[in-house]
């Protein structure tokens, strides 16, 4: 099974970006070049967490069969994440399904958007994510978080307040473009933490909105990655994720070709 030439990363793809249907994600990314897919727990056309017992044999046989492997699942808090007002019994519910059919499938981890986290007034917050730390635990199933709406600062607050060693940063890099603590600072504070990475890329405008490109055509700094990467330990996976593209095959090709390159 090849394996980037970005380093010893392995290269994924976000499965929905091939195809909604989860057989036809699976060939396209055999045939594509990729290494494995990230899935999505639960989307308007399949719902992972319902799987059964024989379903879940049958899913992990099919990736073995097409020579693919299980990245892990991502799921999202919603945009009020934990913080107050959220319906944290339904959310933790949720969390716990997606735990559950990830370590019923054997996948490495699950990738989390945590949403809103508050700058004060984290009482909340600290005690919903103390709480999937524990189910976390229970299930062995390691959690990349991330957040598009909370600064890394806010992010690693939280992560430091709920103590949970299955706790790790899903590194996005376009997040990190119009974030207060740039590349070095981030792998500085937390390049021990990173578990998963993000693969996207963004033009940064001058009032720090950013505007979706494919991989190596945005402001993200790709050629430098590999090497904080490295000197950070991390050799897990790098999951192109072009869901905010247009034609997202695509962009899914476009971003491997680039990573690939030498």
């Amino acid at each position: 099974m090849t394996i980037g030439a970005i380093g010893k990363n392995p290269l994924g793809v976000v499965a929905a970006a091939l195809s909604e249907d989860a057989r036809l994600a699976v060939a396209a990314a055999r045939a594509g070049g990729f290494d494995g897919l990230q899935f999505d727990a639960v989307t308007w056309a399949f719902d992972l967490t319902t799987l059964s017992q024989t379903g879940r044999r049958e899913f992990s046989q099919f990736l073995r069969q097409q020579n693919q492997r299980l990245v892990g699942l991502r799921t999202s808090a919603g945009p009020r994440g934990p913080a107050a007002g959220a319906d944290l019994d339904r959310l933790l519910s949720r969390c716990d399904s997606v735990l559950e059919t990830a370590a019923g499938l054997q996948a490495p981890l699950v990738c989390l958007d945590v949403g809103n986290l508050p700058d004060k007034d984290t009482t909340q917050v600290d005690a919903a994510l103390s709480e999937l730390g524990r189910r976390a635990d229970r299930y062995s199933v390691v959690v990349a978080l991330r957040s598009e709406l909370a600064s890394l600062a806010a992010l690693q607050r939280a992560m430091k307040s709920a103590a949970c060693p299955w706790f790790g940063l899903d590194l996005d890099p376009v997040a990190a473009l119009h974030d207060d603590w740039s590349i070095a600072e981030i792998f500085a504070r937390m390049g021990n933490l990173i578990r998963h990475v993000r693969g996207r890329d963004a033009l940064l405008g001058a009032d720090r909105r950013t505007h979706s490109t494919p991989i190596g055509d945005g402001s993200v700094d790709w050629p430098q990655l590999p090497r904080l990467l490295n000197e950070a330990g991390f050799s897990g996976w790098i999951s192109i994720d072009p869901m905010d593209l247009t034609d997202r095959r695509a962009g899914a090709a476009a971003g491997l070709r680039h990573l690939k390159a030498p």
